[in-house]
């Protein structure tokens, strides 16, 4: 009975299950192995009711030609799904970090961030003495847009009786002191409109963040991510991401971003064309997250290399033999010559000698769905 990848994984892990106790990364050129490991991952997450993420850096729409089973896939940047709902309910020390985090991405400063805040409570407090909702939306901050319109709802307090003349005047005074940042803030809600829907990510459903067609707009991608954990952090126990990798550079920093900062007991797999053309840092990142490394075919000789240092060496010993014959007379009789009496054989088993497990060269040209499984020490030529 042949051996899969996952039997093999089991029998040197300690407990059984593959899924979600283990991060897989897969890096290489070829697809067989990818998919094979990306089918078996989403599936596993489907069964067990998981929501699926997907980080596509991706420049060639690979992704959404994949097969993701069951799944219903949905475009993140389509405006139906909710990621950030309750960004601009800054009612909390994490929540106000966390708009921070998005403004700085956007080249907001501390100053002007804590600006967007007090506009943002001004507002809140403002519906409050109103009577209406104050739990804000980008229509509600419409209302507030400008000069005019602020006016017009403090003078209706004031028509009420909520509000007197010289709280008035005084909250007028504090609106044009953050004004200047809260008309900046409404560009920045322009960019998180598509993620402030009114569907949460749900069991079965696959969020398709397309990050590689933001490739060169860095502040995009990295305010996407951020986004994506900040979620993530509040729904760890029933999210999965799988990320999607052709990049062959070393401005993936955003990748490396997520890494760092999702939650250490996070479900997180990655499928890679070339996961060794980080840098050096972010590689170590990377082989720290992902305990289960599979290495196919890499065009790159580099890469090649690093992954023949990575795989480690192996004493090999080397024999050699050799032949004597005695050319005397007296010992090259004919049935000496018969018995071969009139040779000698010496076998020689020489020293240990230090080679690489799997060369360099090796790895450049491995089959089609052959692939290295490194893991828990044991570095295993695979066919999947």
């Amino acid at each position: 009975m042949a051996v899969n990848y996952l039997q093999y994984i089991g029998s040197v892990q300690q407990g059984g299950t593959m899924f979600p106790n283990v991060r897989f990364l897969v890096s290489g050129v070829d697809a067989r192995v990818r998919q094979i490991v990306g089918q078996n991952i989403v599936a596993s997450a489907y069964d067990r009711g998981m929501t699926l993420f997907i980080v596509d850096n991706t420049q060639s729409n690979n992704a959404m030609q994949a097969d993701f089973g069951c799944y219903r896939v949905v475009n993140a940047l389509n405006g139906e799904i909710s990621l950030c709902n309750d960004l601009l309910n800054v009612n909390s020390l994490q929540s106000i970090s966390r708009l921070r985090s998005l403004l700085a991405d956007l080249g907001f400063d501390g100053a002007r961030s804590m600006k967007i805040v007090t506009y943002l409570n001004f507002v809140k407090e403002t519906q409050r003495r109103l009577g209406e909702s104050t739990s804000l939306t980008a229509d509600i901050l419409e209302q507030y847009g400008s000069m005019m319109l602020v006016d017009y709802k403090l003078k209706r307090l004031i028509e009420t009786g909520s509000l007197s003349e010289e709280s008035y005047r005084y909250l007028m005074g504090r609106y044009s002191e953050v004004s200047g940042a809260a008309a900046d803030f409404e560009t920045f809600l322009i960019l998180l409109a598509p993620f402030m829907g009114e569907m949460q990510p749900s069991s079965h459903m696959a969020v398709h963040l397309p990050l590689g067609e933001f490739a060169s707009d860095k502040p995009m991608q990295e305010m996407l991510c951020k986004l994506l954990v900040s979620y993530i952090k509040q729904h760890t126990s029933n999210s999965v991401i799988l990320i999607l990798d052709d990049g062959n550079g070393e401005d993936r920093k955003f990748i490396i971003e997520i890494l760092k900062n999702i939650p250490v007991n996070t479900e997180v797999h990655m499928l890679s064309n070339d996961a060794f053309t980080f840098g050096e840092a972010d590689r170590s990142v990377i082989m720290n997250t992902f305990p289960v490394r599979i290495y196919t075919r890499h065009d790159n000789m580099t890469s090649c290399s690093r992954i023949e240092s990575l795989c480690g060496q192996i004493d090999v010993v080397k024999h050699s033999s050799s032949v004597s014959i005695d050319r005397r007379w007296k010992s090259n009789s004919a049935w000496d010559i018969l018995l071969g009496n009139n040779r000698t054989e010496t076998a020689i088993a020489n020293a240990p000698a230090k080679e690489y497990r799997f060369r360099k060269e090796v790895i450049n040209t491995m089959y089609d769905g052959t692939g290295i499984i490194d893991y828990a020490g044991n570095k295993v030529l695979f066919s999947f």
